[in-house]
């Protein structure tokens, strides 16, 4: 599949569902219980942003804007978030989040996360669960890792896929496919490469894994 056809399929995946996309991820953490907690794993990540008043930081693969309570809170009104996603369906509805709390420091960008054009000079970089759906996931490391000043911090929350489970268990996980989770992007192990790349680009690399390997949380500092 070319990277054209796979963004198409995940644009239309998420004009389909952006209006309910909160709901879901919501349902989805009904499994805290059992360590499935998508929502405490986001806290984590942007905790591990290190963010402070007035900083920036760039959003990518934004979604619905699941984000902007936990960004908005760090870098307060003084800062600035720049949120990126492909889909404008799912921008329409972080939109509607941003007026409805009447924050005024959000930039929102429609654009293939590969393709955009990361500003200078940012304080930190985080993508929850989107660097797994893009091919060209080692280029956009890159491009977010130099955009970083000295001393920010890129940090990613995505899924992977534990090499102990075969892929045909992708028929449990229902969702998957739903979201462009599909067997061809589990082939591609993306995780790996941005694993990699930002463990050969941060010299202070850490990362966690959770729900038996199936997400996990990469960090570093530039």
């Amino acid at each position: 599949m070319n990277n054209t056809s796979n963004n198409q399929d995940v644009v239309e995946a998420y004009q389909k569902r952006a209006t309910r996309y909160d709901f879901i991820l919501k349902l989805i953490d009904f499994f805290a219980f059992f360590g499935f907690n998508i929502s405490g794993w986001r806290r984590q990540s942007i905790a591990a942003l290190n963010l402070k008043s007035g900083d920036t930081v760039v959003d990518i693969g934004c979604g619905t804007g699941l984000n902007f309570p936990l960004l908005y809170q760090a870098v307060t009104s003084s800062g600035k978030i720049i949120a990126v996603d492909i889909s404008e369906a799912m921008l329409d509805q972080a939109r509607q989040t941003i007026a409805s709390n009447k924050w005024t420091n959000f930039q929102l960008v429609c654009s293939d996360v590969a393709q955009f054009q990361f500003p200078s000079e940012v304080n930190a970089v985080v993508s929850a669960y989107t660097l797994i759906l893009v091919p060209d996931c080692k280029q956009v490391i890159s491009k977010a890792y130099k955009s970083l000043s000295p001393g920010g911090r890129l940090v990613i929350l995505d899924m992977a896929w534990p090499g102990y489970f075969p892929l045909w268990f992708r028929h449990v996980l229902f969702f998957l496919r739903s979201y462009g989770v599909t067997l061809d992007v589990l082939r591609r192990r993306s995780w790996e490469t941005i694993q990699l790349s930002m463990k050969e680009l941060l010299p202070d690399y850490s990362q966690k894994k959770y729900w038996f390997g199936f997400f996990y949380m990469a960090s570093g500092t530039a």
